[in-house]
């Protein structure tokens, strides 16, 4: 502290603001996160605020990046897909921004992720999930970068489970709403992934849409019956 208090003295005797100085000798790199305030997201503000709190001071105090002064913005994104591209631009128009954190949500990912190839600007999301975001990396989503699972390693896994025991024969059973806790329509999306990847694969396979836990019991002999049964 008192190191600080002479170089700022220091800095005001000679007539340039502290401010000033840093300015003059840091660059700034400006990271704009869109996630949604709303605390019953997996990804929300309040769960992953502190952990990039965390990053900019390891980074800072090893020093991993000389000379530049890391800035981190808010914006709520709402997972929603006007309102993520809303901020979006918004901070863009401001020069308020050198990189994205998010949106997670996919439908909020979607037009932002569209958007910056024509700002070249970097984006990281640990969402974005969607079969499609990896289909079409390299013609519309090239400067989004995806940190976390996503569906096409989901189908991965289950084909090879399905190769494994030589089933030939699928039947996927989903609540369109359902984990909406992670993103809206997560499972939606993970039933499409699901389905693009066991078409492409020349799987016999149907699917059955439930939006309330009768459905399922109701249906299940219609639905689901010995048809796709074992022996």
């Amino acid at each position: 502290m008192a190191y600080v208090r002479f170089l700022t003295i220091s800095l005001l005797l000679s007539g340039i603001s502290f401010s000033e100085a840093v300015t003059r000798s840091f660059s700034v790199a400006k990271i704009t996160t869109l996630l949604p305030n709303n605390g019953k997201y997996m990804f929300s503000v309040k769960r992953v605020a502190p952990a990039i709190e965390v990053a900019v001071k390891q980074v800072t105090r090893q020093r991993i990046l000389s000379n530049v002064n890391l800035v981190v913005y808010y914006a709520d994104s709402k997972c929603s897909i006007s309102d993520g591209m809303n901020e979006a631009i918004d901070y863009y128009a401001k020069k308020k921004v050198d990189v994205f954190f998010g949106p997670v949500c996919d439908y909020s990912a979607a037009p932002v992720g569209r958007q910056i190839k024509y700002w070249n600007i970097p984006m990281l999301t640990a969402g974005a999930i969607a079969g499609d975001f990896g289909r079409h990396k390299k013609a519309t989503f090239q400067t989004m970068t995806r940190v976390g699972p996503h569906i096409n390693s989901l189908y991965q896994f289950m084909k090879c489970v399905l190769t494994t025991f030589n089933w030939r024969k699928v039947k996927l059973v989903y609540d369109p709403n359902g984990q909406g806790y992670i993103t809206e329509l997560f499972c939606h999306i993970a039933t499409d992934g699901l389905h693009n990847g066991l078409r492409k694969n020349h799987f016999t396979h149907t699917y059955f849409k439930f939006h309330n836990p009768t459905d399922i019991f109701e249906s299940m002999k219609t639905e689901i019956g010995t048809e796709y049964s074992g022996r």
